[in-house]
């Protein structure tokens, strides 16, 4: 070859690999921040005085491609501090293609350590984990992608272990995704209620990029957690509305499930609603 074509190639070369290198950079050094931007996310946050159990929130948008799921955690924030009042009390892991810096990012490790840090802030005999999980589903499986970093998915057992490595004993769990059923085994126990947008075998519907919510989150979120009485009621009134939406457009049924354990619905009704403004 001649020296020139060779000096060609060559800074050809450097330049497809210096974007590259670039990107790696960027993506290593948005995981090395994450648990500094948590734990900066988490010392805003405090019990409030007296005996009461206190909900706390936290959210996890797992997919980062489409920003439906983005949405509906932040959503799913703003109605249950309206609710519970946890406003103060409220952490977001959250992947949005269009934006990786308003929240600490998804990922099973700072899923981990949110949670150890958030109860570091709770009383953990006492106080109520909301987590609002959303994202793609398969079977035991919530994906969790935030391109161009390579992350792994969360398991049913990985988050019964990540909540239970934290020592949260009340956890109220609601998981918008398809094949979100088949969490409920692992999770379920006499302290926890857990809720999902499909049956173990069953998709779910309305996880799209130009949606602001699911279908599920349109329904619970939305329309029956704000005005219901109790998380069953809420529960009860998303099914009704979601089986009546899919029979109208003809698609198979996704089947929300839920199990409420028999301590915990008790302990909600403890918890001090915000007053009315």
């Amino acid at each position: 070859m001649q020296p020139a074509f060779l000096l060609a190639l060559c800074l050809c070369v450097v330049g497809w690999l210096a974007p590259a290198r670039a990107d790696e950079r960027a993506a290593e050094n948005l995981l090395i921040e994450q648990p500094l931007r948590i734990s900066t996310a988490v010392a805003a946050i405090s019990r409030p005085d007296g005996e009461a159990p206190a909900m706390f929130f936290m959210g996890f948008a797992g997919f980062g491609e489409e920003r439906v799921f983005a949405n509906e955690v932040r959503f799913a924030a703003k109605v249950v501090a309206e609710r519970y009042g946890t406003g103060a009390r409220s952490l977001l892991l959250v992947n949005d293609r269009q934006d990786s810096s308003s929240a600490p990012i998804a990922t099973v490790s700072s899923l981990h350590y949110a949670l150890a840090a958030l109860a570091n802030r709770m009383d953990v005999d006492e106080d109520v984990l909301f987590l609002a999980l959303s994202s793609h589903g398969s079977a035991g499986t919530l994906a969790v992608s935030h391109e161009p970093l390579m992350l792994r998915d969360l398991t049913a057992d990985g988050l019964a272990q990540a909540l239970d490595d934290a020592g949260i004993k009340w956890r109220v769990i609601v998981i918008s995704a398809c094949y979100s059923g088949s969490f409920i085994d692992a999770l379920r126990n006499a302290n926890t209620i857990v809720i999902t947008a499909a049956a173990a075998d069953r998709s779910s519907f309305g996880c799209s990029d130009d949606r602001d919510l699911t279908y599920f989150g349109e329904a619970f979120y939305r329309d029956a957690l704000p005005g219901s009485g109790t998380l069953r009621e809420a529960f009860g009134e998303a099914v009704t509305a979601i089986e009546e939406r899919e029979a109208r457009e003809h698609i198979e049924p996704s089947r929300p499930q839920a199990y409420f354990g028999e301590a915990i619905e008790a302990r909600l009704a403890r918890i001090r609603r915000p007053a009315a403004p």
